[in-house]
């Protein structure tokens, strides 16, 4: 008996210190927008920006959150960054709607990951839900976010087959890559 639970004991240490080796679960992109706020609103409540050659104040409370998000659309730049369309819920919307029409000609910043990624000028309300980020977006970002969210115009069953094929393809990358240094080690030998 006091073997058994030795043995349970050794093995449980032994996954767990096997799956923390393998290290951290890739992390989950993090996107909210800003509305632009006032130097008299206090530093609590605000984050400056440099936006060209003026210095420009954004409120710290996101007017929308990632788990709002519902599809994207991206698409390459010209200096090599992606952007993309993020659509929101039903929820998220409205409140679109709402602060864009009471917050035109004003600037509204994307924060991706902890970093400004891009502001647009409020010139119009923003009925459909939609909002751009016209450039600054990594490759990776674009992958985290192809796994996390369908593409728009996807169903859910189409993304999932997406995700397999995706998945399909890092496997079997995994497994030649893992061929191939066997070859060349046994080449070395």
């Amino acid at each position: 008996m006091i073997h058994k639970s030795l043995l349970c004991i050794l093995l449980a240490s032994l996954a767990i210190s096997t799956a923390s080796g393998l290290g951290p679960r890739p992390k989950k992109n993090r996107l909210t927008f800003h509305i632009e706020g006032d130097v008299s609103d206090g530093p609590k409540m605000i984050f400056p920006l440099q936006m060209g050659n003026k210095r420009r104040f954004f409120q710290k409370t996101p007017v929308t959150f990632t788990k709002e998000l519902t599809s994207l659309k991206h698409f390459q730049t010209e200096d090599g960054t992606f952007g993309a369309t993020f659509t929101f819920d039903k929820a998220a919307r409205s409140r679109i709607a709402a602060f864009t029409t009471q917050n035109q000609d004003k600037w509204l910043v994307a924060m991706l990951n902890g970093r400004a990624v891009d502001g647009v000028y409020i010139d119009a309300p923003v009925t459909d839900g939609r909002l751009v980020i016209w450039q600054g977006i990594k490759q990776v970002e674009i992958i985290r976010f192809e796994y996390a969210l369908p593409l728009t115009g996807e169903n859910r069953k189409e993304w999932k087959k997406r995700i397999k094929g995706h998945n399909k393809q890092r496997k079997e990358a995994i497994k030649a890559a893992k061929e191939a240094q066997k070859e060349r080690n046994r080449r070395k030998s």
